[in-house]
């Protein structure tokens, strides 16, 4: 019998070591590799960490969004409304303006603002003023 153990003990190690050692699924699993940006990947698996060229605060962001408007003809003031991605940008123009220039404006903002910030969905809206 203790011999039968002496012998029972070894073989059950090795048996438990080899089992440790294998790959799951046979030997087929793949390795992730990360982007190759610099930091390992962080930027893309955290996009909000201050080291990646997306980070933004709503500060910023609207600065960006007043920067693209104002040299647009016609532009007498702004105002930005933000709610998480959604955009609504209010242009006080002149009242003394044709419908043809107020459409230009709002089509050429909403192109600007497009443009400056992308990830943004934008409502432009006119005010006489």
């Amino acid at each position: 019998m203790k011999r039968l153990g002496r012998l029972l003990i070894p073989v059950v190690f090795i048996m438990l070591l080899i089992s440790a050692c294998g790959a799951k699924g046979g030997g087929t699993q793949q390795v992730k590799t990360y982007n190759n940006d610099g930091y390992l990947g962080i930027t893309n698996t955290n996009p909000s960490m201050p080291m990646t060229p997306t980070y933004h605060t709503y500060e910023v962001d609207n600065a960006m969004m007043r920067d693209a408007v104002v040299p647009i003809s016609g532009v007498r003031k702004v105002r930005i409304t933000t709610h998480g991605a959604n955009a609504t940008v209010r242009l006080t123009v002149p009242k003394e303006l044709a419908p043809e220039e107020k459409a230009r404006i709002q089509t050429e903002a909403l192109q600007a603002l497009q443009q400056a910030v992308p990830r943004y969905d934008f409502k432009v809206t006119l005010k006489d003023g």
